[in-house]
């Protein structure tokens, strides 16, 4: 922790920038208190993390997991704070909610008086805990603003593919229906946005990563901007790439043969996977409610209407659900929303089997404006 009380009742702030001499100084001259139990903390001065203080002994203490907190967590709590403070915003460090029980790495207040809970997350956090803690806040009418630590994968700007680990991926936020991710990297003192997420597999997308020093964040806190045209044909040529290698990989590695639904339905409609239209395994929001790489599903659904001989206008409503249950993915209303997305830009494309083909430039076009629309 960085807040403790002196002898005298009064609360006092570690700050790293102090010097060495006034920090041993300040241990050898006096006593620190745990606002919370009252218990006298011990002083660290160490090499390997921030001064901080810390209990001499296990108790009961609410503040003493605070112990525990690693090295990046108190670089970046403090880093914040002293971001806070310096846009003359009304910021308290780790103070102590008693009516719900919670400690917000920082406490917020801004001109219209409304209250934040600012919370540097780095270590994994349970869902179940993740909403307990917001339903704190909420009962308290604070705002919660999760901001996770930069995943150590982002190491650079511009568009790629990344991997988000469920954890970061809970974090999400969305900015005019785009799914972003705002992270902030103590060691560079630098905001990670990674925006526009386009689902591949797994725990892989394509994202667009951008980055702003906290001397130049503001509060509230910046919004990524919407792709240009030329960002998102940078999307689809990614996409594009790792269709084909997941391609070679289903055809080299599957071992279900006639059972493999994508093998089958290419079999079926005899389209050759290494050549498949360009219209069929595009990149969509929403991709990964489904939870297969987008040539799967998208593939499946020209085979489903091959195999119920009905015409692609006719998926909609119960026909979805009905091809999701045959095609066993998630039957839920956001995939069946996603799968009613693909169909209706098939049907702008005039896109009415498998055999047809699209100018790249008619496609990029299409998909776009679908993505500036979602």
């Amino acid at each position: 922790m960085l807040v403790a009380y002196t002898e005298q009742n009064e609360p006092f702030i570690l700050n790293s920038s102090m010097p060495q001499t006034t920090l041993h100084q300040l241990r050898k001259s006096k006593k620190f208190y745990c606002p919370l139990c009252k218990q006298q903390l011990l002083f660290k001065i160490g090499s390997l993390k921030i001064p901080h203080f810390a209990h001499f002994s296990k108790s009961n203490c609410e503040y003493l997991f605070s112990d525990r907190e690693s090295e990046i967590h108190l670089k970046g709590k403090e880093q914040l704070y002293n971001y806070f403070k310096a846009l003359k915003l009304n910021a308290e460090l780790e103070p102590y909610l008693p009516s719900i029980q919670q400690r917000p790495d920082i406490l917020l207040q801004d001109q219209t008086e409304k209250r934040f809970a600012i919370e540097f997350q780095c270590s994994s956090i349970s869902h179940e805990r993740l909403v307990e803690r917001d339903e704190g806040y909420a009962s308290e009418k604070i705002f919660p603003i999760w901001i996770p630590n930069t995943p150590n994968n982002i190491v650079r700007k511009g568009i790629q593919k990344i991997s988000l680990t469920k954890n970061h991926q809970q974090f999400l936020h969305s900015s005019e229906h785009h799914p972003y991710l705002m992270t902030y990297n103590p060691n560079v003192r630098q905001f990670f946005y990674i925006s526009n997420l386009i689902y591949l597999q797994g725990n892989r997308f394509i994202s667009k990563v951008q980055a702003i020093p906290i001397t130049q964040q503001k509060f509230p806190f910046y919004l990524p901007k919407p792709l240009t045209q030329n960002e998102f044909k940078q999307f689809l040529l990614i996409n594009n790439e790792e269709k084909h290698k997941y391609l070679q990989r289903r055809v080299l590695l599957s071992r279900r043969g006639v059972r493999d639904i994508l093998l089958r339905s290419a079999y079926e409609l005899r389209l050759n996977l290494h050549a498949l239209p360009n219209y069929i395994g595009i990149p969509l929001v929403g991709n990964d409610e489904l939870q297969v790489f987008s040539v799967d599903w998208q593939l499946a659904i020209f085979y489903f209407i091959h195999t119920e001989q009905i015409e692609l206008s006719h998926m909609k409503g119960q026909t979805i659900f009905y091809f999701l249950k045959w095609a066993r993915l998630p039957e839920n209303a956001r995939a069946k929303h996603v799968v009613y997305q693909y169909c209706r830009l098939l049907e702008e494309l005039s896109v009415q089997h498998s055999y047809q083909s699209i100018q790249e430039d008619k496609l990029l076009e299409v998909l776009y404006n679908h993505f500036l629309a979602i």
